[in-house]
């Protein structure tokens, strides 16, 4: 993410833009970044679900529709297997890219 926001600072200079950007405290954004034209906001902590709830219904639908798919998958596949090592192995990443297209497909249809 930090390499892309310095290169969107960059547009925006290029743009003669003044950005004010606000992002939620996920500990994967930056917040020691030199930004000349763009300003980073961070939301205070603990109040994501009241400033993005939105997020947090699409995030929870998501979760729930995939781990259904991923539990119907590793009960289907819990006699034919000797080992909760080979159960855990037993999807394949065809599989999860699978049950995570369903699972997105499942949301934006609710």
């Amino acid at each position: 993410m930090s390499d892309w926001l310095v290169d969107f600072d960059k547009r925006m200079k290029v743009q003669a833009r003044k950005i004010l950007l606000f992002l939620d405290n996920a500990t994967s954004h930056p917040d020691d970044l030199k930004l000349k034209n763009v300003k980073l906001v961070f939301f205070p902590h603990n109040t994501t679900t009241l400033l993005q709830p939105l997020d947090q219904s699409i995030i929870l639908s998501f979760r729930l529709r995939y781990r259904k798919l991923l539990l119907r998958h590793f009960l289907s596949q819990i006699s034919s297997c000797k080992s909760s090592e080979e159960l855990a192995k037993s999807e394949s990443v065809l599989d999860v890219i699978s049950w995570i297209t369903s699972a997105i497909k499942k949301v934006e249809e609710s």
